[in-house]
């Protein structure tokens, strides 16, 4: 598959909260984690489950740091 987000990182699933829209799924990527929301009918299309090995995409017009 050819996407064109630059930012792609392999991790593993180590939680997924599913809710009755939006479902949780939290990735494991070296050195930390990093959780995405996606719509509940998305996980259950992908078929997302703890163990699975996924890339996390991130394509985004604005990214904010604060301190």
């Amino acid at each position: 598959m050819e996407i064109s987000a630059r930012n792609q990182l392999p991790g593993e699933v180590t939680s997924v909260k599913s809710g009755t829209v939006m479902a949780e799924i939290e990735v494991r990527i070296e050195p930390g984690s990093i959780v995405a929301a996606i719509t509940d009918a998305s996980r259950e299309r992908l078929g997302l489950k703890t163990g699975d090995r996924v890339t996390v995409f991130i394509k985004a017009t604005d990214v904010l740091l604060g301190k």
